[in-house]
């Protein structure tokens, strides 16, 4: 946690959290007993990110934490679990305003960045002497504050792209787990959690074109779950070569800034993590969409784009500003702008932020 050294116990009244949203690029194995599962790799953008209110104090409903906006169950559910986790009292209570969270299932990592967003702001509301705001009022978190908020919602089962993210953005690698042959740990709070391997904060004038494809929702839940179960494991050459694309070339290429190096890396990097998911993803419904969307964005000279996740979302990497906006008027002359929504984000460099607020400020309605 980065903070002032001198301690504080007063006990805010109300407190506003932003987040970035997460892109993964793709897993480096599973289901291979021996060598690590998951793993992989991920970068943060500035938005869309999840902004939330959360004042103290038993709400009006008479529900110990009640929650407005979209994903409001989702989200009361989040407080609940870090009240148990961390066994919290009955006075422990609050309500909770979600400003903004991105679509859900879409490859933008919301669960995990709305449940630590909640977890953060839990934690700074009734356990405040765990941390400290910097000179400007601010509260940023690292890697073990994200593991902690992580374990009370029970995120980063698999991947943990988007926990380590949520502390300090970045391009990320992580190296994956071993899991138990029973998986009997698999959603145990004491889990060991892949480790993070590396941390790069991307270009300031890089940027990254995000597109999203309207009405179309990711696997997620049962069906993800299914998928996992009946994919056969990656090969082992395939995580070789994943974990030399990213150790050898994208890894080195963010570090110097070098754009098409970090580009053309991130293309096969993206391609092939996806190999071993065909059997399962190329029978959603947007598949041959995002197949066609990735050839289109090279033939109009994208040199690194790749989906997310199990998409919809696809993201390309701009060497600037003025060359995302010249991507994203060219790429609506094309047919397929009436499928996909683009928005231009930065590479986000600082994770998430908590901040102290007035608790009128926190009750007010409207946009952020």
């Amino acid at each position: 946690m980065r903070h002032n050294p001198l301690p504080t116990t007063r006990w805010p009244t109300a407190v506003e959290i932003h987040t970035p949203a997460r892109l993964h690029l793709g897993m480096l194995s599973f289901g291979v007993p021996d060598i690590r599962a998951y793993g992989g790799v991920g970068v943060m953008i500035d938005r869309p990110g999840v902004h939330l209110r959360m004042t103290r104090g038993r709400p009006a409903t008479g529900d110990r934490f009640h929650a407005t906006g979209p994903l409001a169950d989702r989200t009361a559910a989040f407080a609940r679990a870090c009240a148990e986790a961390w066994r919290l009292d009955d006075d422990a209570a609050c309500t909770i305003e979600v400003v903004q969270v991105p679509g859900s299932h879409a490859g933008l990592g919301s669960g995990t960045q709305l449940g630590l967003a909640i977890a953060a702001g839990m934690r700074q509301l009734f356990r405040p002497t765990a941390t400290q705001a910097g000179p400007d009022g601010v509260i940023q978190f690292d890697t073990s504050d994200a593991v902690e908020l992580a374990r009370a919602v029970g995120r980063g089962r698999r991947s943990c792209v988007g926990v380590y993210g949520f502390s300090g953005g970045g391009l990320i690698i992580e190296g994956g787990r071993h899991v138990p042959a029973n998986r009997g740990r698999e959603d145990d709070a004491s889990r060991p959690f892949s480790p993070l391997l590396a941390r790069v904060q991307l270009p300031a004038a890089w940027r990254c074109v995000v597109f999203g494809m309207r009405d179309a929702v990711g696997l997620h839940g049962d069906a993800e779950k299914q998928a996992f179960a009946s994919l056969p494991p990656v090969p082992r050459e395939i995580s070789a070569e994943l974990s030399r694309i990213a150790v050898m070339e994208l890894w080195p290429a963010a570090v110097e800034g070098q754009f098409v190096e970090f580009s053309d890396a991130l293309l096969r990097y993206g391609l092939l993590a996806g190999k071993p998911f065909e059997q399962a993803s190329s029978v959603l419904s947007y598949a041959e969409s995002t197949a066609h969307l990735i050839e289109s964005l090279q033939g109009l000279g994208v040199r690194g784009c790749a989906q997310s996740s199990w998409g919809p979302t696809v993201m390309a990497c701009c060497e600037s500003a003025d060359a995302a906006d010249s991507l994203v008027e060219r790429f609506a002359t094309t047919e397929l702008a009436r499928q996909y929504d683009t928005l231009i984000a930065r590479f986000d460099s600082q994770g998430a932020e908590v901040r102290e607020i007035d608790a009128n400020q926190a009750l007010a309605t409207g946009s952020p």
